[in-house]
């Protein structure tokens, strides 16, 4: 791709590299939906009652992202003003030039927009009032990312958990979570668990979390991620949850009937119904972030590792 404006050549590098990182992310998202430091309060968010000190490492990665998008934004500003809307009026317009810049325009715009919580793709079906287990499976999964070593025995880590899921309206703070949508949010409440290890009855604390629907565009059907925050995480074995933030996602349909006009023959079994008539699929993925080369320590977007997989069931 010849581009004319010099402006944006030190970032081609980048820009171009950046859809195939943010589709990775989507990739791994999609897979894990349908299934295939000391104690901080919620260390990665601000919540409503909670102002409490964040993660240096997780924040400066998203705020990165955020100075790379208000670079992107200058940018393309600067080559639509000076070169490319110029060029329209004239005998020889660059029309690739501006629809180059137009578009890293918008992207960049949105992506900013969305973090700052003056945009949302919407909110699809309601859990809010779910009380439910969730059991966490964390071990080697087909596709991981995470190095060869762990949970190379084939050992796993279960950890079952209590959940609530709340409508309380969270602020998880600028730049938010990109997973949930942004920076808005509802709260989950978890206490942790317990599993027996080696030596003996091991305790897993949570700081809860959050929760938000996504839809996937077909109606009345959506995509349920929320977080879970385990200050200290968990080793079993050769199985380690590093300790931090663990992501969950599963699919969901806002009523038995919807599902089933959706699915169709494939309509899953034992779907787990929220007090509002949404119907939960009752397995999916857990991934942790990692920043790093692949996505730029951050400035391209979150990149997800497989790390297990978790069921839910009713409140027993």
């Amino acid at each position: 791709v010849k581009v004319q404006n010099n402006h944006m050549r030190p970032l081609l590098p980048l820009l171009l590299a950046a859809p195939a990182v943010m589709g990775l992310s989507v990739q791994a998202a999609r897979m894990v939906a349908y299934g295939t430091r000391k104690p901080i309060r919620l260390p990665a968010s601000r919540m409503v009652e909670d102002t409490g000190p964040k993660p240096v490492q997780a924040v400066s990665g998203r705020l990165l992202r955020s100075a790379f998008m208000s670079l992107i934004i200058v940018q393309s500003i600067l080559g639509l003003g000076t070169t490319d809307l110029p060029s329209l009026a004239t005998g020889s317009p660059d029309f690739l030039s501006t629809a180059f810049d137009a578009g890293f325009l918008y992207y960049g715009v949105t992506t900013l927009f969305r973090q700052a919580g003056l945009l949302s793709d919407g909110s699809g079906a309601s859990v809010a009032g779910l009380e439910c287990s969730v059991t966490l499976s964390v071990g080697r999964e087909p596709g991981t990312w995470m190095p060869s070593e762990w949970a190379a025995s084939g050992a796993r880590l279960s950890l079952p958990a209590a959940l609530v899921f709340t409508d309380q309206r969270l602020d998880l703070g600028f730049p938010g979570e990109e997973a949930l949508g942004g920076r808005y949010a509802s709260r989950v409440t978890c206490e942790g668990g317990s599993f027996v290890g080696a030596q003996g009855l091991v305790t897993v604390e949570s700081a809860g979390g959050a929760w938000h629907t996504v839809p996937t565009g077909r109606e009345g059907e959506s995509v349920l991620r929320f977080f879970l925050d385990f200050p200290d995480g968990a080793t079993r074995n050769d199985v380690t949850m590093p300790a931090g933030r663990v992501f969950f996602s599963c699919a969901c349909w806002e009523s038995e009937q919807t599902c089933r006009e959706l699915t169709g023959d494939q309509m899953p079994d034992g779907l787990l119904p929220a007090p509002g008539g949404a119907q939960l699929l009752t397995s999916g993925g857990i991934t942790i972030k990692k920043d790093g080369l692949r996505n730029f320590w951050g400035a391209l977007g979150d990149v997800n590792f497989i790390l297990g997989r978790f069921t839910l069931s009713a409140k027993a």
